[in-house]
């Protein structure tokens, strides 16, 4: 049971990892505390085009529906249409969640990886000082399953991280609560996810519709934490259903409720333990979508772990390198999103419909923080003011 490294969750994260460090050679396990990989589904199953580029998956069969873009609205009803690929990494698939993680583990295990089901990490081990492993439950037993890299890929506010010093909890204001049903029997055709705004539809969030087909589609909310109370965020998915034509007359096969960070990333390495994915809030703040950046940090992850194994080097200045990789691509635009969800958080309705009727028939050479303003501003002067703290982000 020794092994060169641990990865706790199955995820996307977990499972990229482990598939680029079993690559380079490295001797992988990775743990899960289900008993089936990418099930239940946790999320709103939109993912960018881009990740084709990964090279990662295999056929269509994980693809639900293929989109041309994305449509936002605000909160008068105002339309800014996006093509997919300026529409941010959520839009270009639509998936179907429980076959795509499937064909990402199937590639971890090609790529030599070992999985172990019904296995849940209870803490880390340690010996002098130095985390060595993995103490789990694998369905009654208790097992030492030692490493000399673990990884955590345990999801928002990880344990993993937190049993090694790390500090995961999130404060309201960075958490987003988010309900969803997948619907059938809907009057739906369309060739774009929409997203709707507006503190009457979702507090601090937005509402979410991604077509899997012509009748049935992915209805979702998400609520800030720091502005919800319980049950608010189905209560408020209801009304907009409601309030649909199109919608309101589908029926619910599928309904999930989970979390999402919407922070900046936190210290994603100590020692000779790693996070990676929502464990390391490595998410968009603004959309809550964290499935490209699993794949992006994923990637790094299991690189840098290969070249670790392959020097026999298991400490924090080789380990750091993986966040090195992904700091000036992923991290600067997740830094960067934050400023702007917080930006966002203190505007009203009435400045996100002007914000929209700039867009609307601006046409995009790029969807940069720089050519965003010159289009909200030759519209409505007005807003250069509320938007000036944007100007310091449209030279990152």
């Amino acid at each position: 049971m020794k092994y060169d490294v641990v990865i706790v969750g199955s995820g996307p994260a977990g499972c990229i990892t482990a598939r680029f460090a079993a690559e380079l050679g490295a001797k992988v396990l990775i743990i899960e505390r289900r008993q089936e990989v990418g099930v239940p589904v946790l999320c709103g199953e939109g993912v960018s085009k881009k990740i084709d580029e990964f090279n990662i998956l295999e056929g269509t069969k994980w693809i639900a529906n293929s989109m041309d873009g994305a449509r936002i609205f605000s909160p008068d009803g105002t339309m800014v249409k996006l093509a997919a690929d300026m529409a941010g990494s959520e839009t270009g698939y639509v998936l179907y969640r429980d076959i795509f993680d499937k064909e990402l583990a199937r590639g971890a295990i090609k790529a030599g990886a070992k999985l172990m089901l019904n296995t849940c990490a209870v803490d880390i081990l340690k010996e002098k000082g130095k985390i060595n492993g993995i103490k789990a439950k694998h369905f009654d037993d208790i097992i030492d399953l030692e490493a000399d890299i673990v990884v955590g890929a345990d999801g928002v506010e990880s344990k993993v991280g937190k049993w090694a010093g790390i500090k995961t909890t999130l404060k309201p204001s960075d958490l987003e609560t988010c309900a969803q049903y997948t619907l059938s029997n809907i009057d739906l055709e369309s060739a774009y996810c929409d997203f709707y705004l507006g503190k009457k539809i979702a507090p601090g969030g937005y509402a979410w519709v991604f077509p899997k087909g012509k009748d049935v589609a992915n209805v979702g909310i998400g609520v800030l934490a720091s502005l919800s109370k319980p049950g608010l965020s189905t209560l408020l998915l209801d009304k907009f259903i409601k309030s649909h034509p199109g919608l309101n007359k589908g029926e619910p096969i599928r309904f999930l409720a989970g979390a999402v960070p919407v922070a900046e990333p936190i210290e994603a390495v100590k020692d000779n333990l790693i996070l990676v994915g929502d464990a390391a809030r490595q998410v968009d703040p603004i959309t809550g979508g964290g499935l490209m950046a699993s794949v992006e940090a994923g990637k790094a992850a299991g690189e840098t772990i290969g070249k670790a194994v392959e020097e026999q080097r298991f400490d924090k200045e080789i380990l750091s390198s993986y966040e090195e990789k992904i700091e000036k691509t992923l991290y600067k635009k997740l830094k960067r999103n934050y400023v702007v969800k917080e930006i966002l958080l203190k505007m009203e309705d009435k400045t996100l419909d002007m914000l929209a009727d700039s867009l609307k028939d601006y046409k995009f050479d790029e969807l940069s923080t720089l050519s965003l303003l010159k289009a909200l501003v030759s519209k409505h002067p007005s807003l250069l003011i509320r938007l000036k703290p944007l100007l310091k982000l449209s030279k990152m």
